[in-house]
């Protein structure tokens, strides 16, 4: 059964956590908010602060985890004004962060011995796509479940794919953005040919991006290529840099060939290595303009 929420609340309202806080508050739900550094409202056209984890917790129905690592997933939840001392058994969690599959799982039935329930929501899309409700959501978890959040997902993006059961969403998740990372490589090469080939990069952008070439990945970076527009970032290779790695991990598990991620993935560790490690992956296409002749 679709099950209507009034009160929502979200933990972390960073690149990704803004643009879904906005969404929530569009369709009208009542959001409140938590962050540890935190200046005004939590976003713009609404919504409040809680006061601590435990708070915010004690005074939503349903509620979104959207933080960047498994360290401050884990003090965001423990302690005694943690979330998990506020939980309710009629509660369900959206968890929006990439964790490692088996911290995911343990943070499930840490959420679940409190008697609320979990829905593993992987988000695919930058965060303009988030905004613009165009990003695809991997939902893993119950088909009840499911069903009972649509409607309360249907505010972040209509683009809804449940996946499987927990754990399910964090691995479709990862193969996607092992197809970011390729994907933006291959933009800039051929972004970098063109240019070199005696093409304004604009008119190249216009060409390549309607044709059997093109991919999301072209449409979102190779304008920013073209405009040398690389700050602010909404995809910095800082933030890649946890994708590249747990990418890695599950093709090693699963025994993979990657030979076009592993080609991928030597020239984005040049870029982390690098002054330009908080830009956006868009100007890897520098990295390839130093390297050609």
């Amino acid at each position: 059964m679709v099950k209507r929420f009034q009160a929502v609340g979200i933990v972390g309202v960073g690149q990704l956590g803004r643009p879904v806080a906005e969404s929530l508050l569009q369709a009208g739900y009542e959001l409140s908010a938590y962050q540890r550094t935190r200046k005004g409202t939590p976003v713009e056209g609404g919504g409040q602060w809680a006061e601590s984890p435990l708070a915010l917790a004690r005074a939503v129905d349903a509620l979104f985890l959207c933080l960047p690592s498994e360290e401050a997933a884990e003090q965001v939840l423990e302690g005694e004004s943690g979330i998990l001392a506020g939980l309710r058994p009629d509660q369900i969690v959206i968890e929006l962060g990439t964790y490692r599959k088996s911290f995911k799982l343990a943070l499930a039935r840490k959420i679940q011995a409190k008697g609320a329930q979990v829905l593993e929501v992987e988000v695919s899309g930058s965060p303009v796509m988030v905004r613009q409700r165009k990003a695809a959501l991997y939902i893993g978890g119950a088909s009840e479940l499911v069903e009972t959040c649509h409607s309360l997902l249907e505010a972040v993006s209509p683009n809804q794919f449940h996946i499987g059961p927990l754990g399910s969403a964090v691995a479709m998740k990862l193969i996607a953005n092992y197809l970011l990372s390729i994907h933006n490589l291959a933009a800039a090469e051929a972004m970098n040919m063109a240019v070199r080939a005696g093409f304004d990069p604009q008119r190249a952008v216009e060409v390549l991006r309607d044709g059997a070439g093109g991919s999301a990945m072209f449409s979102v970076r190779a304008p920013m290529m073209a405009k040398r527009q690389f700050l602010p970032a909404p995809g910095p290779f800082s933030t890649l840099e946890k994708y590249l790695d747990l990418g890695s991990e599950m093709a090693q598990e699963l025994g993979c060939a990657t030979p076009l991620f592993s080609a991928a993935q030597a020239i984005y560790r040049q870029a982390l290595e690098s002054p330009m490690r908080d830009e956006d992956i868009a100007a890897v296409i520098k990295l390839l303009e130093a390297q050609s002749r």
